[in-house]
């Protein structure tokens, strides 16, 4: 049996289509000028701040052509250097006529191991589709590792990751990436440590708080609508290092912390609380009638925003490890709790736990010689194990919350839907069998 695609003419033109079409949206996401932040050498592997998300949105790029290559027959090792100088390619001219791109030698590793990636998805999908016993068993496990390292990855970016270094505060701070604060803050604290408009004088106090979720709070009165992200009051280290963020963006509180995400260049959770302001229209320069009294916690299992002026509230966000989409996002999400979000995670993570699914599937149903019921059996027991290590152990080794009812649905759906795709998939090897 051959484990390669052989190259039809059906796929050859399928595989022509896909890899045609991944050209321009190649190009409409690398050539497109845009602002970025400087980077310190062209030739790191992980730039910039958000250096982890580019690297995965980098690979995922070059996938779609990597598969069409593969279908339409191209031979593996001029499929990944064409891939290589098409990556070089769009690198060079980021670099002599794209404003606001940095070309660096991490995008053009990323972008290839993304079409090796999917050339060899596209060239061996018959084995990944119809895999025998062992190969499935092998791809079930290697899958499972793969979703317990992105638990770990995620739980740990929801955890705080407040370094021990000189602090500096800022109140309504005027920099290049942020929009000016339109209005006057009058006390602003972190716990019962007064910020400062200028250095700590005791960070190491002002660490130990933010680890144990100690609230950032402040009086204000807006004297106008933002259009993009104004610090309130902002916390950085001596290395220009975000630690804390209150914001206004619109009408509504942004709050952050520093946490994991940052360690690792993955995009930084950011919460909102809405219509935590008046409405002021743009450019309205008057005074709102209220002072207002702004705070927000941090921790790895919530974060607690709450506005108070003569009426008040408040808002409770839970984190669970099903909110790691967020991170590897190509733009900022300010995560609110809504119904949206809910549903998103929950695609997230039955996706993430469908192979698993289907490929244990595929190893539970193929063996003929053994107790058909025993396998099935010890293949649910080995997937409920998993499911807890993934969704409670994980999590909770890192300070989060286990995962919710919700997310345990998700997570058994999508194990059930790969395994009944599997038993879908090998009805007519089972028929040639019987006919035989």
């Amino acid at each position: 049996m051959s484990l390669t695609v052989a190259p039809t003419p059906h796929l050859r033109r399928a595989g022509l289509v896909i890899a045609i079409a991944s050209l321009p949206a190649i190009g409409f996401t690398t050539l497109l000028p845009e602002p970025g932040a400087a980077i310190g050498s062209h030739f790191c592997l992980f730039c910039g701040t958000l250096g982890g998300v580019s690297a995965f949105l980098n690979v995922l790029l070059f996938i779609p052509l990597g598969i069409g290559l593969a279908f339409y027959g191209f031979p593996g090792r001029r499929a990944v250097i064409a891939m290589c100088a098409l990556s070089l390619l769009i690198e060079t001219t980021q670099f002599l006529a794209i404003t606001g791109r940095d070309s660096t030698f991490g995008d053009v590793l990323t972008n290839t191991l993304g079409g090796a990636l999917g050339f060899a998805i596209g060239r061996y999908a018959f084995t990944l589709l119809r895999p025998s016993p062992r190969i499935a068993f092998a791809l079930s496990t290697s899958w499972s590792a793969v979703w317990l390292a992105i638990q770990a990855i995620t739980a740990f970016g929801f955890s705080p990751a407040i370094p021990s270094s000189e602090y500096y505060g800022e109140i309504a701070p005027r920099l290049g990436n942020f929009e000016q604060f339109g209005g006057h803050v009058g006390q602003a604290s972190i716990g019962n440590i007064s910020i400062p408009d200028s250095r700590f004088a005791n960070s190491r106090t002002v660490r130990e708080l933010l680890l144990r979720g100690a609230s950032v709070t402040t009086t204000l009165v807006v004297f106008t609508r933002t259009q993009d992200i104004a610090p309130i009051v902002r916390v950085a280290d001596a290395d220009q290092r975000e630690i804390v963020l209150l914001a206004q963006y619109a009408d509504n509180l942004i709050f952050g912390v520093r946490t994991g995400a940052a360690v690792l260049r993955l995009r930084p959770p950011l919460f909102e609380l809405s219509d935590a302001f008046p409405a002021v229209s743009p450019g309205d320069r008057g005074l709102t009638a209220d002072t207002l009294v702004l705070g927000a916690r941090y921790s790895a299992r919530e974060v607690w925003m709450q506005r108070q002026t003569r009426t008040s509230y408040g808002h409770r966000i839970p984190l669970t490890a099903s909110l790691g989409w967020t991170m590897v996002l190509p733009f900022q999400w300010f995560i609110e709790g809504t119904p949206i979000e809910l549903a998103v995670s929950a695609i997230w993570t039955a996706c993430l736990l469908f192979p698993v699914g289907y490929w244990g599937g595929s190893v539970a149903r193929f063996p003929r010689a053994y107790a058909a019921t025993k396998i099935r059996m010890t293949a649910m027991s080995i997937a409920l194990l998993l499911l807890y290590v993934g969704l409670v152990v994980v999590p909770r080794a890192f300070g989060v919350n286990a995962a919710t009812p919700a997310d345990w649905l998700a997570a058994l759906t999508g194990i059930l839907a790969g395994a009944a795709l599997a038993a879908r998939a090998s009805e007519p090897h089972t028929k040639v069998a019987q006919t035989d």
